[in-house]
């Protein structure tokens, strides 16, 4: 390929390129996803069983392995895609395997630019962001500008692909090649012990979560998806990762904070600067 991102159209041709005759490349599609009624448990050993299949795929002669979560549904929970990707590079590495095979991740989870980095340094070769296209081919009809599907697409990898670039450029590092798998990332928030496990060689000074919590963040969001709650009938929950949202991620600096400094430093009132600096520091909030 001659870039990472792939369309619909050429995952499939990847995905298919072991019926073409005289070719060296066979590809096998792993599921990343497993039966919710396991339970957020289950994830440990979901995650075991993708790298057992990843493992038996290799000596089984396929050199192309598609991770997919395709199959979520309502019935169907999806391991995160960059957990599923990173202990499967690893351990093919550890097998001594890893040189042997390329991994191809069939995703709704990457829509922006960090997102496919991450998967990058943690081994992905090549990243179908399906749910992104999707997205876009929604939006189309309400853009001022009328383009066809395919030109949205062909935008859309044109931006991540430059978002790649300049990524990498800031790194010093000059192709996809040397940046894939390269793992120039620190974790925060996350706990030695799974780090070390799945995402074997990344420095981590900030304990956090495990396996456990992730599991359950993720079945959490799965049960909100296609549970009956009717805030979500109709829309994406607002998540609230770059600005303050209500229902969204929590901040620091929310319109009560920002109340109170302004009526502290206006006013002179050092009770609303107590309780300003009272919520800024209280972090459980």
């Amino acid at each position: 390929v001659s870039q990472p991102i792939l369309s619909n159209e050429e995952l499939e041709r990847i995905r298919t390129i072991g019926a073409v005759s005289d070719n060296p490349f066979r590809t096998a599609t792993i599921d990343v996803t497993y039966d919710v009624a396991n339970g957020p448990e289950y994830m440990a050993a979901a995650l075991d069983s993708v790298c057992a299949l990843a493992e038996r795929a290799v000596a089984d002669g396929y050199n192309i392995i598609i991770l997919s979560d395709r199959a979520l549904s309502a019935e169907r929970v999806p391991i995160p895609a960059l957990l599923a990707t990173s202990a499967s590079h690893h351990h093919l590495i550890r097998k001594g395997l890893r040189t042997s095979v390329g991994l191809v991740v069939e995703t709704g989870e990457a829509r922006e630019v960090h997102q496919f980095c991450v998967l990058a340094g943690y081994g992905a070769e090549a990243i179908n962001p399906y749910l992104a296209f999707e997205t876009i081919e929604a939006m189309l009809p309400t853009l001022e500008e009328k383009i066809a599907a395919p030109e949205g697409q062909k935008r859309y990898i044109k931006a991540i692909d430059k978002g790649l670039l300049k990524v990498m450029s800031k790194m010093g590092i000059s192709t996809y090649q040397s940046y894939c798998g390269a793992q120039i990332f620190d974790a925060v928030g996350l706990s030695s012990d799974f780090v070390a496990r799945y995402f074997t060689g990344t420095a981590t000074t900030i304990e956090g979560v495990g396996i456990k919590e992730i599991a359950e963040e993720t079945v959490r969001r799965h049960a909100a998806a296609y549970g009956d709650n009717p805030i979500y009938q109709g829309m994406l929950d607002v998540g609230g990762d770059y600005q303050f949202r209500l229902r969204g991620e929590a901040h620091a600096w929310t319109p009560e904070t920002v109340r109170d400094l302004q009526h502290a430093v206006r006013g002179n009132i050092p009770a609303k600067f107590t309780e300003f600096t009272r919520k800024i520091d209280d972090q459980s909030e």
